[in-house]
């Protein structure tokens, strides 16, 4: 049998645990929660090689994002605005410019 998928929700606020709850009940997930602001917040996080790591955006936003998605290509980070029910993906796409008129293309503002 396979391991479950890990999930890391990054932080505790109310929105956080209420998305936990439901997952917890509808996906074979494992879900663990680290505090925001926990000094050793990346290391723990990589180690635990999650496919993605869930954050609030209003409540917590993590610093080791860029590292942490340069050392752990697949990962995906998640910042979820209960404010505006928005969601923000970070991931760490590449893609090769090899000119002003490509990074236009990418920006999506190429005429």
């Amino acid at each position: 049998m396979t391991a479950a998928p890990c999930l890391v929700l990054y932080g505790n606020s109310v929105f956080l645990a209420g998305i936990k709850a439901d997952l917890e009940r509808r996906h074979n997930l494992e879900l663990i929660t680290i505090e925001a602001g926990t000094p050793d917040a990346a290391a723990r996080i990589g180690a635990l090689k999650p496919r993605a790591v869930l954050f609030d955006l209003c409540a917590a936003s993590p610093d080791f994002a860029i590292p942490l998605l340069r050392d752990q290509p697949r990962l995906v980070l998640v910042g979820v605005d209960p404010a505006t029910d928005e969601m923000l993906r970070l991931t760490s796409q590449r893609a090769t410019v090899l000119s002003l008129a490509g990074l236009a293309e990418l920006l999506g503002v190429s005429e």
